[in-house]
């Protein structure tokens, strides 16, 4: 074989292997997301915040706000325990427009509709631009940075295709 034909088979080999550790972390993520979504719609606060980073920050577009993730755990409490207790009920998704990373980074950005029906019956649904740093640590994913951005529409929502 020329040494042509050598060269196109590892770059083949190369670029292949290359979607294969892509498809793994966008598989491993939808875990990590699926995970949140699972904490936060039973109110579990502690396994919620097990999905932060100890160091990880908030950013809040809509309040022009920016702490650390473990602060807005404790301002979020109350709503988790009244979910826990089923006094209001919380329904989580998130779709994404970009998944950037490796093996242990990754940048991502989408929306997230958070639908919350209140001790009243009353029904809030909110779609919120946002985007999540995270880091692989231990073989476990976990969010550095949260920047939650302006709201975002029903139709952009719609627009976005499912995790």
């Amino acid at each position: 074989m020329e040494i042509r034909g050598v060269i196109k088979v590892l770059f083949i080999g190369l670029l292949f292997s290359c979607n294969v550790f892509a498809q793994d972390r966008i598989t491993e993520l939808n875990a990590y997301w699926n995970v949140v979504k699972e904490k936060v719609e039973a109110g579990d606060v502690a396994g919620y915040g097990a999905t932060f980073h100890e160091d990880g920050i908030l950013v809040s577009d809509r309040g022009k706000v920016c702490y650390p993730l473990k602060e807005a755990l404790e301002k979020w409490k109350d709503g988790l325990e009244k979910t826990n207790k089923g006094l209001i009920k919380v329904n989580l998704d998130f779709r994404f427009s970009e998944r950037t990373g490796d093996n242990t980074t990754a940048f991502e950005r989408g929306i997230f509709r958070h639908d919350l029906l209140d001790e009243n019956g009353e029904r809030a649904e909110r779609f919120i631009h946002f985007d999540a740093l995270l880091i692989k640590k231990d073989g476990k994913w976990l969010i550095m940075l949260e920047h939650q951005k302006l709201p975002a529409t029903k139709e952009e929502w719609q627009g976005m295709a499912k995790m």
